[in-house]
């Protein structure tokens, strides 16, 4: 199975955002690590595949399913957004917020195998300490993380995370990124994330894709997009891609002289 996005157009009002965004052959079990400068229109493309936007022109589809047709509940099923400001209902524990999550894409009556889904999606991104804890209680790290087990718990096709690990610390980020790695091993939908760490999303993504004013500028493996002069030049900085002592991939960077 492949996710396309074909000749993508959107925007607000009268704003066109991204222009002629084409992303093809997108095969689950993917890592796909969306990188570019803020507004660069990244959590716009997020929101169109999710349904939030909806497109002038293009095509999402799944084999041959073209997304933009369904409904925004039938649409949520199959593709699940973690935007990068994500509310939150006080009155609820973290193991009720991830219930809840998921009740809204399978219906409302809570049966065993419900509650076994939570524990393990807590228990995988190591959660499950905060299982009762009231979600007004958490710092924004760990709000932040249960946002992702909102997002995971749903085993849908496709996962959008916005900027999953901008309010983590080093910890936090390799245990978040971990987690959806063997998320991704274990049940195989498309993850796409949009990531500020290039060194992050050289260290976890199969593919990147670099974005700059709505428009796609590259789109390959990390060792072939990090390398390419477009970097800097979208960043605004000086750019070499070394490698470190155990063999990864590592993006030096230094402003201009």
């Amino acid at each position: 199975m492949t996710l396309n996005i074909k000749n993508l157009h959107a925007g607000y009002g009268a704003k066109e955002i991204l222009c002629n965004v084409s992303i093809p052959e997108i095969k689950f079990g993917s890592f796909v690590g969306l990188i570019g400068p803020n507004a660069s229109g990244k959590s716009t493309f997020f929101k169109t595949l999710a349904g939030l936007v909806q497109p002038s022109h293009g095509l999402i589809t799944i084999n041959s399913e073209d997304l933009t047709k369904l409904r925004r509940k039938d649409r949520a099923r199959r593709i699940a957004y973690m935007p990068q400001a994500f509310g939150c209902n006080a009155l609820l524990t973290v193991f009720e917020s991830v219930l809840l999550a998921l009740k809204q894409t399978t219906g409302w009556r809570v049966q065993s195998d419900n509650l076994d889904r939570v524990a393990d999606t807590l228990a995988s991104l190591g959660l499950t300490h905060l299982a009762n804890r009231g979600i007004a209680d958490l710092s924004g790290g760990q709000a932040q993380m249960v946002a992702v087990a909102q997002t995971i718990v749903r085993a849908p096709e496709v996962i959008l995370l916005d900027e999953p690990t901008s309010a983590l610390d080093l910890h936090h980020q390799l245990s978040i990124l971990t987690s959806v790695r063997n998320e991704l091993n274990r049940k195989k939908p498309v993850v796409m994330a949009a990531l500020h760490d290039l060194n992050l999303a050289a260290k976890f993504c199969d593919r990147l894709v670099l974005l700059r004013d709505g428009l796609i500028l590259a789109d390959g493996q990390p060792d072939e997009i990090l390398a390419l002069s477009d970097i800097g030049e979208t960043y605004r900085v000086e750019t070499a891609l070394e490698r470190t002592t155990r063999g990864a991939l590592y993006v030096d960077a230094r402003l201009p002289a």
